[in-house]
């Protein structure tokens, strides 16, 4: 038996956010970030648990029917970069019927800026999974992504 990995999911408030809207499916711990700058910061720096994993989710409206993995973020001219195989996710999401690429070039939004932070609080141990905005994804897209974070908890 494997033993079952403490992973804590963000997204973002706003209950028309598709990645509220998954979050809402997956069961686990899970943190809603505030929409602006200082409230995300402070939600993160008020994280205390410590965990194995934080899976982040946010929205990119560009996407349609696959996700983008974020390998490194960047914030005020410095860059943070996962410790998170982003190789070995993707062959696992596309092995669950979720499309997806790799990013290494950091975007510019309030996504960007949690997740260098969140690097920053959890040593490297996070990843940042944009996904779809609700039209823009298949029907079953949302299940087969919260299949996939069930299964990585157990390991």
């Amino acid at each position: 038996m494997g033993v079952k990995m403490k992973v804590l999911y963000t997204g973002f408030k706003g209950k028309n956010n598709s990645s509220y809207q998954l979050l809402s499916k997956i069961s686990g711990q899970k943190l809603f970030l505030t929409n602006s700058y200082d409230g995300l910061k402070k939600d993160i720096m008020n994280v205390t648990d410590q965990y194995d994993l934080v899976v982040m989710f946010g929205v990119d409206t560009s996407l349609k029917d696959a996700v983008r993995i974020e390998s490194i973020a960047e914030w005020e001219g410095e860059e943070r970069a996962t410790k998170i195989d982003c190789d070995e996710m993707c062959r696992c999401l596309i092995a669950s019927g979720v499309q997806c690429v790799i990013s290494g070039i950091p975007t510019k939004y309030l996504c960007n800026v949690a997740y260098f932070h969140m690097l920053q609080k959890v040593s490297g141990k996070a990843v940042f999974i944009h996904i779809p905005s609700l039209k823009n994804m298949s029907e079953g897209m949302v299940e087969k992504i919260v299949k996939y974070m069930e299964e990585i908890e157990n390991v």
